[in-house]
């Protein structure tokens, strides 16, 4: 009778550990990594025609400390010089008309859900005149969460 209580007892101890180790897998279906990005770009006054807008989406190199935000790979070697961002997808677009409104992009791009934990950067670019005039200042940062929704991008004139 012990002996029985005694193998009840290891089975039951060895089902909760079981269980406890699995607490930390994400059991969560992987999104399909064909992704599509809108949003617009935001900006104060009028653009002139023939301006030109890029908008990047880049996956961030991994910082001086070997990581990027949340990154598990290290850094290039030093004699390699830093790893360049990853493009994952860009639009661009020469205004036929002057712009007072926000221009709408849209952006296709291929990203596993474990690249978009981390977060990918949007960077903007607006050109008129021959000269960078506008650009984002702020880091405008993508995520799982946020990917499905409209990404509205604010950006400032460059001095």
């Amino acid at each position: 009778m012990k002996l029985r209580r005694l193998a009840l007892l290891s089975a039951l101890a060895a089902v909760l550990l079981g269980a406890a180790g699995c607490s930390h897998l994400d059991t969560t279906p992987a999104g399909n990594p064909d992704r599509v990005l809108n949003g617009a770009v935001v900006f104060e006054g009028t653009l002139p025609a023939g301006t030109e807008i890029i908008v990047r989406l880049l996956e961030s190199a991994p910082n001086e400390k070997g990581r990027s935000a949340g990154a598990d790979f290290p850094a290039a070697s030093p004699a390699a010089g830093p790893r360049p961002d990853r493009l994952l997808g860009e639009y661009r677009e020469t205004l036929a008309a002057a712009a007072m409104q926000p221009v709408p992009f849209k952006i296709e791009y291929f990203a596993e859900d474990a690249v978009l934990r981390r977060g990918l950067n949007l960077d903007v670019r607006v050109s008129f005149g021959g000269r960078l005039r506008l650009r984002t200042v702020n880091a405008h940062v993508v995520t799982l969460a946020g990917s499905p929704f409209r990404q509205d991008v604010n950006v400032q004139p460059v001095r």
